[in-house]
């Protein structure tokens, strides 16, 4: 709910602070004093147009905010998350939303949520979640046609059914564009057929693996520089082989030719060249015995440097040719020996993707019927309750019914339906039936939305609503009807109404007088509001009653209306 209002400098008010309770806050003036400049307000906050004309004379800017109370819950939560306004975890059972707005001489706006700078667009976005003004403005949102299905909605209660229906919707369209890119890919795919068959019979013939284009880079690297090695390696055994296949007996020779001094002859030095012998002979032997086993398998391998320059080439051209890596040569393959198969079996494929697609659309028909059928039920009863508003209204020759209308064309369905919904009406007996915001005056707009609201109130998202001229044109038992309806709407929404009807004043649970005065020492005429007590709201339906001259009579009507006015 609205809970606060801050205005700076617009048009008459030059600052002026209000804060508002729940249910039913009523408005009151004389006429010219400025009442419909608190709803311009409101409407500039919550994103609508503008122009420098709306600053106070004298100023160079001026700016409203609107701060509202929301559950977590609420609608206008769920778009300041999905637009990184807010985070879920700063959400609480109860949460403020801030709105202000700014304008300068210079016609720059700027708009700010809970002080983050936002668009003008997504300024209007969350105004249009958290009020509705119905009257005299542009933004009434009850009276689009675009809105009509999901009032319709909402009323039935049908939120399970409209998701099942959202669901089969997708997946009908999930399935009908694969059916489509299969069709495209197939026809594609026949046209290149010979040149998609050469291309897998070339990479079946090579047949190249995952990893190996990089085995066979580190084997041409080896055998680039093979012949070096070996030749090394040979003139390395050749040095050890001088003396004789056993190079080692040689070091054993010295060795024992050492040990046959005495124990008691040795010192120090020659035990350790002793060791020293031991650890050579035994080294040597290892390196004589590893040189000829290299030298034994260099001399087995029967691998070229031409043959794996071919392949290792070969592999290396498909991959450029077809533009992917050697590592993705085989998954290729398998995707193009995949492709050339389903060329020969594509007939079948389109049927089975066809019949597929058939079962998701008639699937999406039945639960879309399902809910055409539910909408028509609560159409009609929707339709009569409102009929039963309206006499009370002022609107007894009016009529209004919501009229669900099944689309043919298979481009129309959605995901909301195969429906289209749109509230009609006529103000007078036998008059032609139109949508209802082209048929009614400003007056009977805002009491038409006064009947739906009050019929679809437990269904409402919105929960707060603004009423202006509601009452014009009626009086005595009409606009205690209106009363008592706006009283009895207050008790699932706050509601706010501009009224000159003593009679819908009475009904208010607060109420705020809005008065014009002319400031000498500013030189300024200004717009005021104060909040009124209950004696000093007596007083101003008495106004509202015999004019400016309160005489015991109408204060006497006055105290009476308070009474028996029943409050939400």
């Amino acid at each position: 709910m609205l809970t606060n209002l801050v205005i700076k400098n617009f048009i008459l008010i030059e600052s002026l602070e209000l804060s508002f309770g729940h249910k039913l806050t009523v408005l009151t003036g004389e006429t010219g004093a400025g009442k419909s400049i608190l709803l311009d307000a409101v409407s500039f906050a919550l994103g609508s147009r503008s122009d420098t004309s709306m600053i106070k004379n004298g100023c160079d800017n001026m700016s409203v905010i609107a701060s509202f109370d929301v559950s977590k819950n609420h609608p206008s939560v769920k778009l300041l998350i999905e637009n990184d306004i807010v985070s879920d975890v700063e959400v609480g059972e109860h949460f403020e939303i801030i709105l202000r707005r700014t304008l300068n001489k210079d016609g720059k706006n700027k708009s700010f949520i809970n002080d983050i700078p936002v668009s003008l667009s997504t300024l209007k976005l969350i105004g249009d979640t958290l009020i509705e003004i119905h009257g005299q403005f542009d933004n009434q949102s009850l009276l689009n046609p675009a809105t009509h299905i999901n009032i319709l909605d909402n009323f039935a209660h049908d939120g399970d059914l409209k998701d099942e229906c959202r669901g089969a919707f997708q997946n009908w369209q999930k399935v009908k564009k694969e059916l489509s890119e299969l069709e495209a890919n197939f026809a594609k795919a026949k046209e290149d057929e010979d040149y998609l068959k050469h291309n897998l019979l070339e990479l079946e013939n090579l047949n190249p693996q995952k990893g190996e284009e990089e085995e066979l880079n580190n084997k041409r690297h080896i055998l680039m520089n093979s012949e070096k090695i070996i030749t090394s390696i040979k003139d390395a055994f050749e040095y050890l082989s001088k003396y004789g296949d056993e190079p080692e007996k040689f070091i054993a020779n010295a060795n024992y030719a050492l040990e046959r001094i005495p124990d008691d002859a040795k010192n120090e030095n020659i035990n350790s060249v002793v060791s020293e012998l031991e650890n050579a002979t035994s080294n040597l032997s290892d390196a004589y015995e590893r040189l000829k086993q290299i030298l034994s398998e260099n001399d087995g391998d029967t691998s070229t440097l031409e043959q794996t320059e071919e392949r290792l080439f070969s592999i290396r051209e498909l991959a450029r040719k077809h533009k992917v890596t050697p590592d993705e040569l085989p998954e290729f393959m398998a995707n193009l020996k995949r492709t050339v198969e389903n060329i020969n079996n594509s007939d079948e494929v389109l049927n089975e993707k066809k019949a597929e697609e058939q079962k998701a659309k008639e699937n999406y028909l039945e639960v879309a019927n399902k809910l055409s059928d539910v909408r028509s039920n609560y159409a009609k009863m929707l339709s009569e309750k409102v009929m039963m508003e309206l006499p009370p209204l002022k609107l007894e020759k009016a009529t209004f019914e919501v009229v669900v209308s099944k689309e043919n064309d298979e481009n129309k369905f959605s995901a909301n339906g195969i429906n289209s919904v749109c509230f009609m009406g006529s103000t007078n007996f036998g008059g032609t039936k139109n949508y209802i915001h082209k048929i009614a005056s400003g007056g009977e707009l805002a009491r038409f939305t006064l009947a739906i609201k009050v019929v679809i109130s437990d269904a409402s998202i919105i929960s707060s609503m603004i009423f202006d001229e509601v009452d014009t044109g009626i009086s005595g038992a009409t606009a205690s009807a209106v009363g008592e309806r706006l009283a009895r709407l207050s008790k699932s929404i706050q509601i706010l109404v501009v009224t000159h009807s003593p009679q819908v004043a009475s009904f208010g649970n607060h109420h705020f007088k809005v008065s014009k005065y002319f400031d000498a020492q500013k030189n300024a005429t200004i717009t005021s509001v104060e909040q009124l007590s209950e004696p000093q709201r007596v007083n101003e339906i008495a106004r509202i009653i015999s004019g400016d001259k309160i005489t015991p009579e109408a204060v006497s009507a006055a105290e009476k209306l308070f009474i028996t006015s029943i409050k939400a």
